[in-house]
């Protein structure tokens, strides 16, 4: 039995330790200076890293949570500043902006943690981010989000 425990702690805490090289590679701290809102206003692609970096980082976040039960603090940081960085400037550069669906799923499994690091962003990103989840998470429910329900169609031939 002793054995059988050494078996599976030893999996366990490599796992444990890979975490914080896998979180310097998925959320590197440098994105956080790379992608600022005022550069990425004028540059799409930039944008459009930023959107991937936030997948990768909300997909290394989701996965960490399945594993451990928690999320590093840095990395609930580097996200939340991500969404709100690439959410204000796609809203200043005129476009609609799209949330990542990782940051969705995390939302919906580490909303506690999460949101406390999106609250303290400065108000116009934490309102654009805040905005661009709202309007995600609407656009999920479909037509009855807006009050419409299709009508049915009519009964063709002899009612009984």
């Amino acid at each position: 039995m002793r054995a059988l425990a050494r078996f599976i702690a030893v999996p366990t805490l490599l796992g444990l330790l890979a975490f914080p090289a896998g979180a310097a590679e998925a959320c590197p701290p440098s994105d956080l200076e790379r992608f600022t809102a005022e550069a990425m206003v004028a540059d799409a692609d930039l944008r459009q890293s930023a959107g991937e970096a936030l997948q990768a980082c909300a997909s290394f976040a989701l996965d960490q949570y399945r594993n451990v039960g928690e999320i590093e603090e840095r990395i609930l940081v580097h996200i939340a500043a991500l969404a709100g960085r690439t959410s204000y400037a796609t809203y200043a550069a005129d476009e609609i902006p799209h949330a990542s669906p990782a940051l969705i799923a995390l939302l919906g499994v580490a909303f506690r943690p999460l949101y406390p690091h999106l609250r303290s962003l400065s108000e116009e990103e934490n309102t654009a981010a805040l905005r661009t989840i709202v309007f995600h998470l609407l656009s999920q429910t479909g037509p009855l989000a807006t009050g419409s329900v299709a009508r049915p169609a009519p009964a063709t031939g002899a009612r009984p």
